[in-house]
């Protein structure tokens, strides 16, 4: 495809074009410096390069860059669509700063449901107040009144439950014992459920609530395209539930206006991998590229899956060190790689603790047969063995990374794994030094969606706290940019088609308002002016 594109464009390029840029400051992997214009023609490039008159006839649309800095699409590698559009129209409490806003904004919310409506959403995280214990139902009760409420932590790997939410779910002090994979956090003295679930223990509840429909779930994956559009994403590898195929299935071509690469997680591959072959797939727009499973949990919700115990344990719990999800150490994940390798899909697996990285590269070694091009992926990748970084590299495992969890988990992560540990952590220099191809993305809506926010994080090291930390890690602005670009491509199977400003490839690009090249850069403000799919226009007015 590549090189037809290449030939077609040679051909294209004595004729006028659809589209040119102008005036621009266009930058990409590939290009030495900057190129001031490019031409388009049926929605790929056709030149890239010095100003060229030759493709500027009477019909040809002409946009004036106004002198800004022109990026290909930018590539989001691993967020949440459905869920993220659904976060657009629930209780938001990410940034919540203390406990008495916690419960004031669940009481101005529960003010306004009909009553016996569930609060959903939160996303809430108490490791930056300055008295950062967990919630509990006690904290919740009196304002959520009648109302069942379940809220996630912002890892979405534990969540608070009311009274109301656990009573229909039907635990109490007197059971349901823990689940595989999953805790039920209790009072040591009474038993009572504190309302914190983690893991596998959340579904107890969540399986009660009321299923959305197809049409709002569609609407749902439309406000989340538009929201990834507003800040400069025109692809995504996104991440779902096998079950939630039939929604895409429904999604209109015409409302596509982020290029969706399916990764369903399913608990067993071979079934899932039948399912895939059913979808009717509209490549480069709509398709599966591969299947998802968990290895472990997270840090904040302490159960990402260490060698070491973490710091500052519960008395009795002083060798808890995270903990595998159900069916994976029993040769689960190696059934699945198996089945997925069979399918030529991707086999992606959620990894964050560093026993969690190692057993899953350990999986793939043993059971994939033709590991370095098939593009496994280790979706965060955040705590490795400093051993196993050049694993990476020998093996072709990709590392699916969020930057923008360091610069949250970079406030508390020395108390939970002490400094030595913490050296390996979020590697994304190391990994690039060791051959390994870092892809970048958000895990939206775990946080923001904002890639610049990413890129920030990536570059300077700098918490949410105002600190720097791991600050040997850090990339150039450029390598950052690659890999919400050229290297999220590669992540995504598609790097002969996007991620890059070239001949031949298509037209995704966004023009941004001020340069991510400047030397006092304010992340938080950069933002396209304009964004273009193929040559269409998705965001901002030209």
């Amino acid at each position: 495809m590549f090189i037809t594109a290449l030939l077609a464009s040679s051909l294209l390029a004595a004729a006028p074009a659809d589209t040119v840029i102008e005036n621009a400051r266009i930058w990409s992997d590939g290009l030495a410096g900057f190129a001031e214009f490019a031409a388009i023609e049926e929605g790929r490039f056709v030149h890239v390069g010095d100003a060229d008159t030759s493709f500027i006839g009477p019909g040809t649309r002409r946009i004036d860059a106004g002198g800004r800095v022109v990026l290909p699409g930018l590539i989001d590698a691993h967020l949440h669509m459905l869920s993220g559009g659904a976060s657009l129209t629930q209780l938001q409490l990410r940034d919540a700063p203390d406990k008495d806003e916690f419960v004031r904004r669940i009481a101005d919310w529960a003010m306004d449901l009909p009553d016996g409506r569930w609060i959903l959403g939160g996303r809430w995280t108490t490791e930056s107040w300055s008295d950062p214990q967990q919630p509990t139902k006690e904290w919740v009760d009196e304002v959520s009144g009648d109302h069942p409420l379940f809220l996630s932590r912002m890892d979405g790997h534990s969540a608070l439950a009311d009274s109301v939410a656990l009573r229909i779910a039907g635990i109490d002090a007197d059971g349901p014992p823990d689940p595989a994979g999953g805790v039920i956090d209790r009072d040591p003295k009474t038993g009572e459920p504190t309302g914190i679930l983690r893991e596998a223990a959340m579904s107890l509840v969540s399986r009660h609530i009321p299923a959305r429909t197809i049409d709002d779930q569609i609407d749902a994956l439309c406000f989340a395209m538009r929201e990834a559009n507003r800040h400069g994403i025109t692809a995504v590898g996104d991440v779902n539930g096998i079950g939630d195929l039939k929604i895409y299935e429904r999604l209109a071509p015409a409302q596509v206006s982020v290029r969706l690469f399916l990764y369903p997680s399913a608990d067993d591959w071979h079934k899932a991998a039948a399912r895939v072959a059913e979808f009717p797939a509209e490549p480069m727009k709509v398709q599966i590229n591969g299947l998802k499973t968990f290895v472990d949990g997270t840090l904040g919700s302490r159960t990402a899956y260490m060698r070491k115990p973490f710091l500052g344990n519960e008395p009795g719990r002083e060798n808890w060190r995270g903990l595998l999800r159900e069916g994976i150490a029993d040769g689960g994940l190696a059934r699945n790689i198996r089945a997925a390798a069979k399918a030529d899909l991707q086999a992606i697996a959620h990894c964050i603790g560093d026993e969690a990285n190692h057993f899953f590269l350990d999986s793939l070694q043993s059971s994939y047969p033709h590991l370095p091009g098939a593009r496994c992926r280790s979706e965060h990748a955040q705590h490795l063995l400093p051993e196993d970084i050049q694993r990476f590299g020998d093996l072709g495992v990709i590392a699916s990374m969020q930057p923008y969890h360091k610069a949250d988990d970079g406030r508390y992560a020395e108390d939970y794994l002490g400094a030595e540990r913490c050296r390996s952590s979020y590697a994304f220099k190391s990994l690039l030094d060791a051959g390994a191809v870092v892809a970048f993305g958000s895990d939206w809506p775990v946080v923001s969606v904002n890639p610049f926010l990413g890129v920030e994080a990536a570059v300077t090291g700098k918490t949410l706290d105002g600190k720097h930390w791991q600050t040997q890690e850090n990339l150039t602005v450029a390598e950052a940019l690659r890999c919400y670009t050229s290297r999220a491509a590669y992540a995504l199977r598609a790097e002969d088609e996007i991620g890059r400003i070239a001949p031949g490839y298509r037209a995704d690009f966004i023009i941004l308002d001020r340069s991510p090249f400047a030397g006092d850069v304010d992340w938080a403000t950069i933002s396209p002016v304009e964004v273009y799919l193929e040559g269409r226009l998705v965001y901002g007015s030209p």
